[in-house]
């Protein structure tokens, strides 16, 4: 079966938010004060999340920070600024690509933002596992919806 398969995939709804994810991949919540952060995973070392920031920041701060994040983490980041949505709406978005420990890591963020909260989704992995989990990352993303909104 492909883990792609609408058959597969389950529904998580709480915090505002739902969207639809594998359902044998680990799901996984933390809070940080009013934040919260979503992670769900599978078998390999790629992993899809969802911040959930209570305060509003500003999509593109959001993105600016996580950004430069990893140039300070790692010395050969390349981002290409790249077009996308979120939960329904345009969204700030950036794709990363670096290097660690020789292989080669890619990146895909987006934000938007509404009345009651910033979304921040990004999914990360390295190239040979992204060539079969790329699709099921890109499509949990395009799931991503706000209760507020629906």
């Amino acid at each position: 079966m492909l883990e792609d398969e609408p058959s597969c995939l389950v529904t998580y709804e709480a915090h505002g938010v739902t969207f639809e994810y594998p359902g044998y991949w680990e799901l996984t919540e933390e809070t940080d004060d009013a934040d919260l952060l979503i992670t769900v995973s599978g078998d390999s070392a790629c992993f899809w999340a969802l911040r959930i920031l209570r305060g509003c920041p500003r999509p593109d701060e959001v993105i600016s920070s996580c950004v430069a994040a990893f140039q300070e983490e790692y010395d050969d980041v390349e981002v290409t600024e790249t077009g996308g949505s979120l939960a329904e709406m345009p969204a700030v978005c950036r794709e990363l690509d670096f290097s660690c420990f020789e292989l080669l890591n890619s990146v895909s963020l987006s934000s938007v933002r509404s009345s009651t909260m910033t979304l921040l989704a990004w999914w990360q992995g390295t190239d040979h596992e992204l060539q079969s989990l790329r699709p099921i990352l890109e499509r949990i993303t395009q799931s991503v919806r706000m209760l507020e909104l629906l």
